[in-house]
């Protein structure tokens, strides 16, 4: 008699910044991951203690498109940014309370005239470039700005874009492959990026912030065809409320922390 072989569930996990904090909170909750130390080479782990889990690892930017996608995973985590910067077809089950992130329009310290999107348009003599890895969302920050009129263009290695609006816009907006803040004042006039609370990179930098787009923190997701699958969906509630478990004790030990 042919055995029935077993069901799995399709995981994806951040590389990179959120790595640290999504290895411990797993901890915490009582999985014991292999090979997925910062130190790790390999993109593929596991789970101690459950091997109904296929984990892969992944660049954040791209963990919800996968993830949106039928049939390639059925969960992962991510930052709300990048949910919202995909436009994947995912479901955010869980706010996972790490990975603290601001998007943020920023410009050059020394610009004492502009402090505003109003100054930065209005003040500039000519164009504006603006760099960013956040096509989707500084497009739409602009049109929202702009009451939807004046959509930026859109300027990468391989296409000019004007997607939206009525008009043409004096905005472009700059493709970036990372290290935005280094890019005013030669290659750009203003960025808009993902900053932490501290600022700390951007002080370093000599750029200050002008407007707060948008709040992200990391977040589990999963596709919404695999929450429609009654194993699927059993797993993924067994995981989310193993790690509500973890979060709850960080949260006790961190007030412990401060008495």
């Amino acid at each position: 008699m042919q055995m029935e072989s077993q069901r799995t569930l399709k995981l994806l996990l951040p590389k990179g910044s959120l790595q640290a904090d999504t290895l411990e909170m797993f901890q915490r909750a009582g999985y014991e991951l292999n090979g997925y130390n910062v130190t790790d080479r390999s993109y593929r782990a596991t789970f101690h203690n459950d091997s109904e889990f296929q984990i892969k690892i992944s660049r954040p930017q791209e963990i919800p498109v996968y993830v949106g996608m039928d049939d390639f995973y059925d969960v992962g985590i991510t930052g709300q940014d990048w949910v919202e910067e995909t436009d994947a077809d995912v479901e955010e089950i869980l706010p996972l309370e790490y990975g603290h992130i601001d998007i943020i329009l920023a410009v050059r310290e020394e610009r004492d005239d502009i402090n505003t999107f109003d100054d930065l348009v209005n003040l500039s003599e000519r164009d504006i470039l603006i760099s960013t890895e956040y096509l989707n969302i500084a497009e739409k920050y602009i049109l929202e700005k702009t009451e939807s009129r004046v959509a930026p263009t859109i300027l990468t290695p391989w296409k000019r874009l004007n997607t939206r609006g009525t008009y043409q816009s004096p905005i472009t907006l700059m493709l970036s492959f990372g290290a935005t803040e280094g890019k005013p004042p030669e290659e750009a006039d203003a960025i808009i990026d993902n900053s932490t609370t501290s600022r700390r990179t951007l002080k370093a930098n000599e750029l200050k912030v002008i407007e707060l787009l948008r709040e992200s923190e990391s977040t589990l997701i999963a596709n919404p065809k695999a929450l429609r699958d009654s194993w699927k969906q059993e797993k993924i509630e067994e995981l989310k409320q193993t790690l509500q478990k973890g979060l709850r004790r960080r949260r006790s030990q961190a007030l412990r922390g401060h008495i």
